[in-house]
């Protein structure tokens, strides 16, 4: 039925769009992600396994504006999604570090808006999963801090 639609959409979206060589390309897939899960509402987490590696991805991109756009993106699939999105929450929170570090106003203006959001899922959710989360947390402190 529609699952397959769905499927084979968001996979042009970030085969074909998330990965081309055009920036332009790469916003218009991150765009069609985010769109694609405004539409799908509560059944947006059915899909995550498709959305969230290329906008991931994106998160590493040599151009700011695709930055930019890949944290909009999952700012929106966020939103709609809510807690489905903490299996990920280790590659998100690994994503916004380097977003934070970002030497793009935009970019990092983004990221806030996006960790404000990340936050009130992890608050509102009675699943966070810490203990899995603390040695991401622990490499990340060693990271920033020789000392």
């Amino acid at each position: 039925g529609n699952s397959a639609m769905v499927h084979s959409v968001l996979l042009v979206l970030s085969k074909d769009f998330c990965t081309s060589m055009n920036a332009n390309y790469r916003k218009g897939g991150l765009i069609g992600i985010a769109a694609t899960a405004i539409g799908l509402m509560g059944n947006t987490r059915l899909y995550l396994d498709a959305m969230l590696p290329p906008v991931l991805q994106c998160f590493d991109d040599p151009e700011s504006r695709v930055r930019y756009y890949a944290c909009e993106s999952l700012y929106n699939v966020a939103k709609v999604a809510r807690t489905a999105i903490l299996r990920y929450f280790n590659e998100i929170f690994d994503g916004l570090t380097k977003l934070f570090a970002d030497v793009d106003v935009d970019v990092k203006n983004g990221a806030s808006l996006l960790d404000r959001l990340i936050k009130d899922i992890v608050t509102e959710s009675d699943t966070f999963q810490v203990e899995q989360f603390l040695p991401l947390l622990q490499n990340y402190i060693r990271r920033t801090n020789p000392y």
